[in-house]
């Protein structure tokens, strides 16, 4: 009997009546000593039964890979592994790009899925207890550096340029890697860092007339076409300098190298340590999930304990940023 199929049979047990009676009157559940696939079947059983997504929350990566791997034999029709870094939001510096885009690849299909599904469910989300911390910007501020792009819509070609370069994407001669386009008359090539390949739009007029996936290698579009695809940023830099306080509020935590960048509209290096200035309330992957979703914490002590390592990070941080803006400010004032 496939995996899947052990999960619908359970779904149907009086177990799984019994435990969402339970979970609906007392919203949380305890399950001890049972090893991870048994985890995962009744997680997912849960899930199912009750019309919801699925959110795990793991103490590491290598134990969110392996829950990664195990849900996938279990029916899951979307499965996004969601990577996170342990280093603090503060850093001076971006985290690794490919961290970012895997992000970005997540975020914009939660995006897609609460703008064009509303609640549909059989999406399973797995990620460390970092993806817990605020070191996001808000949904409403994410969402409309979202670009739709489809088959059939009217998108003049010098509009879709600007956007292009709003989002932080590279023009180059020809596209081999993400974050880069290139146009050739009426022909343009784009590789989001949302996506696995690249695309090439064809226009007819202001008309996007055919969108087709192509082989980055051999340059060839055979591949399959598709109706529609969301262009995310190459990182959240762009979303926070698009803030109109933006400036004005972490002037006095920039060095003079980066006031100059941020004069000149560069994108600045290590942008997200400024999300608790750029917004009141910093989101975390939570506020991206579909309202019905079940969160099932895996080892809840260890996901505590390197949580409150994270926590004790984050504030060394902070207050060496904070000195450092104080010293900042004094030496400018003695000037």
């Amino acid at each position: 009997m496939a995996i899947s199929s052990i999960v619908r049979a359970l779904g149907r047990s009086p177990l799984t009546t019994e435990l969402l009676a339970k979970l609906k009157t007392l919203s949380t559940l305890q399950l001890n000593g049972i090893p991870r696939l048994p985890k995962g079947l009744v997680a997912s059983a849960l899930a199912n039964s009750s019309e919801r997504n699925l959110f795990v929350v793991c103490a590491t990566l290598e134990e969110a890979g392996r829950w990664t791997t195990q849900l996938e034999t279990m029916g899951w029709k979307t499965i996004h592994f969601y990577p996170t870094s342990e280093a603090s939001p503060y850093e001076p510096f971006d985290p690794e790009t490919e961290m970012t885009w895997g992000q970005m690849q997540v975020l914009a299909d939660l995006i897609k899925l609460s703008t064009e599904s509303g609640n549909l469910s059989d999406v399973a989300v797995i990620a460390t207890q970092a993806a817990l911390q605020p070191h996001l910007p808000p949904p409403e501020a994410f969402k409309p550096f979202c670009l739709n792009v489809a088959k059939g819509m009217e998108f003049n070609l010098g509009t879709f340029a600007k956007k292009m370069a709003a989002l932080g994407y590279e023009r180059v001669p020809l596209v081999e890697m993400e974050g880069t386009w290139s146009r050739r008359g009426d022909i343009v090539d784009v590789f989001p860092v949302s996506s696995e390949l690249p695309v090439r739009l064809d226009w007819f007029g202001d008309e996007i007339e055919q969108i087709r996936e192509f082989d980055p290698s051999t340059q060839r579009s055979a591949l399959d076409k598709i109706d529609s695809l969301i262009l995310t940023p190459t990182s959240f830099a762009p979303i926070l300098m698009a803030d109109e306080d933006f400036k004005s509020s972490v002037e006095n935590y920039l060095s003079p190298e980066e006031k100059e960048q941020l004069e000149s509209g560069q994108l600045l290096e290590g942008t997200r340590r400024f999300l608790g200035l750029a917004y009141e309330k910093p989101a975390s992957l939570l506020d991206y999930l579909p309202k019905n979703t079940l969160i099932a914490v895996d080892e809840s002590e260890q996901c505590l304990a390197h949580s409150l390592l994270w926590v004790e990070n984050a504030e060394e941080q902070w207050e060496g940023r904070a000195e450092g803006a104080e010293g900042a400010g004094e030496e400018g004032a003695a000037v």
